[in-house]
């Protein structure tokens, strides 16, 4: 704080001019500054940095090349978003005004590696199916998460397992804020060497899309890959027996 001082000359007689001496004080404005910086200290949060895991892939040897894509093959899922079609277009949601989604799939090879280049031959073998993107009811899996699940067991009862142990309690302490970081990042390492674990049967999806499907479709499918604990997906265009097998399929089933 300032002060200010007086001087009068100090006797009598001849009168002098007043002067004033102003002196501040800082030590206010230091109080302050420390009770600011200790206010902040204290309230902030300390934000840890984000990290992106990254499964790279494997440099390890493949003594035979032949067995690996014969058992990809045989693994394999395939998945082919559409919009659901009406006659000369397609059908819309009456709430949200936006078009229909169809999920189809099939396993291995298109017709299972038969024919499929006469009517006859692709009615016959045109092993291609529809499902659903149905949420989980009273604790069971429907529509195609059901479908993925299935094919993805072996994976899925190991993760299972370990989501069970650790909602026990049984990878650290949960009490403290601490202990469940440690935990989450525990159950997280241990479920990222199930997924990773080549002695599991573990499947292949293969996402197609026709130009018609949305993008929630999409978001949805991978949002499926998530949650059923699938290490190996990729996104493919269509292929023209996809198409063959699709127009076969809604011609025969949709009015």
């Amino acid at each position: 704080m300032a002060e200010v001082q007086q001087d009068n000359g100090g006797g009598k007689g001849k009168s002098h001019q007043k002067k004033m001496t102003i002196r501040v004080d800082f030590t206010p404005m230091v109080d302050m500054n420390m009770l600011l910086i200790t206010f902040f200290m204290l309230c902030t949060t300390m934000i840890k940095s984000q990290t992106l895991n990254i499964a790279l892939p494997s440099n390890e040897k493949v003594d035979n090349v032949d067995n690996m894509s014969q058992a990809s093959e045989d693994d394999a899922v395939t998945i082919i978003l559409d919009a659901k079609r009406k006659t000369g277009s397609f059908d819309v949601d009456s709430v949200n005004g936006k078009v229909v989604n169809e999920v189809y799939y099939y396993f291995g090879k298109p017709g299972n590696g038969a024919d499929l280049n006469t009517p006859e031959g692709l009615a016959a073998n045109n092993n291609l199916q529809k499902s659903e993107f149905l949420p989980d009811e009273n604790g069971k899996v429907r529509g195609i998460r059901e479908i993925i699940r299935q094919r993805n067991k072996e994976v899925w009862a190991k993760y299972k397992k370990l989501k069970d142990d650790y909602d026990a309690g049984k990878f650290g302490d949960m009490e403290t804020k601490e202990g469940r970081e440690k935990a989450l990042a525990k159950f997280n390492e241990e479920a990222s060497k199930v997924r990773r674990d080549d002695k599991l049967k573990k499947p292949v999806i293969i996402i197609k899309s026709t130009p018609q499907a949305s993008y929630g479709s999409l978001v949805e499918v991978l949002d499926e890959m998530q949650i059923n604990q699938i290490s190996k997906y990729q996104i493919d265009n269509m292929t023209k027996t996809d198409s063959v097998m699709l127009i076969d399929y809604q011609n025969r089933h949709h009015k």
